[in-house]
């Protein structure tokens, strides 16, 4: 077989593969996808940690004179950017939320979320939005007192409340919109469209596993997360 042949019988399985695993998928999605499996990733000398501490700056306290390093793995690099990258779009959002009657991005958010939902009870609305109880509450409550959510009796339970948002809530969102795609303007604009795409695929790839795995991690210890979701010994 003709190297030409073998690479299209390998493309077009590989295509196979790709649109059974992915809903929805188009051949501009998968061109994307091929091409994240197939760059091949910077070689790291595993003799030489990257230096996480500037070693001219550096003292150790016990004078021993060697100072300490260390190792940030490709993982733990890509939790950091994805960690600093939040932090900036949440900075750039609470400055364009201040003209308008928002405390945060939260806010509006939250209202986007309950909308898609219909009327959920306050604890789904928080779960969904995977905030903390307390930080939760308060939200819905503000949003509440603002007249853009109402609360409403359960009818199978009345113990319970539901919540549903206003017309004056879907007033304020409309007013939001165009607010926040400025917001994703400044966070994004300097990658290019292909980059996005590529982006967005990867990034919706593991919101998709961890919303599969969230669930039942919600109460178990990270020890147990850990052994489900990777396997073997968490690093200590």
């Amino acid at each position: 077989m003709e190297r030409g042949e073998k690479a299209l019988i390998d493309l077009v399985n590989a295509w196979a593969a790709y649109s059974e695993a992915t809903p929805n998928a188009d051949l501009g999605g998968f061109c994307l996808h091929y091409l994240t499996e197939h760059v091949h990733p910077p070689v790291v000398d595993q003799q030489q940690p990257v230096k996480a501490i500037n070693e001219q700056n550096y003292r150790p306290q016990n004078n021993s004179g060697n100072p300490s390093f260390i190792e940030i793995r490709p993982e733990s690099r890509l939790a950091a950017l994805v960690g600093r990258l939040s932090k900036y779009s949440y900075f750039y959002s609470k400055k364009a939320m201040q003209p308008l009657q928002f405390k945060g991005i939260d806010d509006p958010v939250y209202l986007l979320v309950l909308m898609k939902m219909g009327t959920p009870k306050k604890s789904e609305l928080i779960y969904e939005m995977m905030s903390e109880f307390a930080s939760g509450i308060d939200i819905v409550n503000r949003l509440v007192g603002m007249g853009l959510v109402e609360e409403f009796p359960d009818e199978e339970d009345r113990r319970s409340k539901r919540l549903r948002i206003t017309f004056r809530g879907i007033e304020a969102l409309q007013e939001c919109f165009p607010v926040m795609n400025k917001v994703a303007d400044v966070a994004f604009s300097s990658l290019t469209d292909g980059e996005q795409a590529l982006l967005v695929q990867l990034l919706d790839k593991l919101d998709r596993y961890h919303a599969e795995h969230y669930r039942q991690s919600r109460n178990a210890e990270f020890d147990e997360v850990y052994e489900q979701m990777v396997g073997g010994d968490p690093v200590r």
